[in-house]
């Protein structure tokens, strides 16, 4: 079974980039060279010195971060090395890029110790945490990435859009980081792809106002259930995204391009979040 990213095919902004990441598979390496990448607009642009130092695995800037083959898990003494590496200044790149392979298997101390890091993150270093078992991750260690989801090749065009509009709930609870990488898997979807997620997204959306209506807070599995949420901060948050749902539905009719809506849309999403 093999596995696309939805987010590579556009690669990254550089004035978008996260202080940390969570990912599966080649990703981690592709974000890497994102990191370290001297190209102008998107990264990684594959033809700069550092990309190509890169693509060979000989770069300076970009650390790995291995369970020692006498240990079982990735231990505390790791975390604590990396914390002393992180304060030097990269070597020749602008950022350094710090890929924790295995992630999951950082053990509770070592998850401990590394989420003192992130708390008070350098600006010069990019965390990407490697694991096929993100639940494996302390809450607070998760709570302080960006999480960027798999689409498998292999699943029916109808699961792939299931997965969409699950994300985009989810994105929707957990905030601006999530929301900022939610659309970079809006944007590597076709026209076609994007209009049947609107439609599905917009469907839920409903359901989910109706089931607020009539008291039902859990119909949506747990989607808008922080603690700090009544009912009526969910009706209104459902409200908006139904709203920019169906503007967007409306951009798409008027064959404004995928990228530009997706934009919009996030961006619109944020904007609400951060009043709220």
């Amino acid at each position: 079974m093999s596995t696309a990213y939805t987010h590579q095919s556009n690669s990254f902004d550089s004035g978008r980039l996260s202080h940390a990441y969570i990912v599966a598979g080649n990703t981690a390496g592709t974000l890497a060279m994102a990191v370290v990448c001297s190209g102008n607009g998107k990264k990684p642009c594959k033809s700069c010195v550092h990309c190509d130092k890169a693509s060979r695995g000989a770069h300076p800037d970009i650390m790995h971060v291995h369970k020692q083959e006498s240990k079982r898990e990735i231990v505390i003494e790791q975390i604590r090395a990396l914390k002393k590496d992180v304060i030097i200044v990269p070597n020749e790149a602008e950022k350094k890029a710090y890929i924790i392979n295995d992630a999951d298997l950082m053990n509770v101390n070592a998850q401990n110790a590394f989420l003192r890091i992130l708390e008070e993150p350098p600006s010069h270093a990019v965390f990407i945490l490697k694991t096929g078992a993100p639940a494996q991750l302390l809450t607070t260690v998760r709570s302080r990435c960006v999480e960027l989801k798999a689409i498998t090749e292999d699943k029916q065009p109808d699961d792939v859009i299931t997965d969409m509009v699950s994300s985009f709930f989810h994105a929707l609870e957990n905030g601006n980081a999530s929301l900022a990488a939610f659309m970079f898997q809006l944007e590597a979807l076709d026209k076609g792809q994007f209009a049947e997620f609107l439609t599905a997204a917009r469907k839920r959306t409903a359901i989910g106002l109706r089931a607020v209506g009539f008291g039902c807070q859990d119909a949506l599995h747990g989607t808008f259930s922080r603690e700090d949420h009544s009912g009526e901060l969910r009706a209104e948050i459902l409200s908006h995204a139904e709203r920019l749902l169906v503007n967007a539905s409306d951009y798409l009719d008027l064959n404004v391009g995928v990228g530009h809506i997706s934009g919009m849309l996030c961006a619109s999403l944020i904007s609400a979040a951060s009043t709220k």
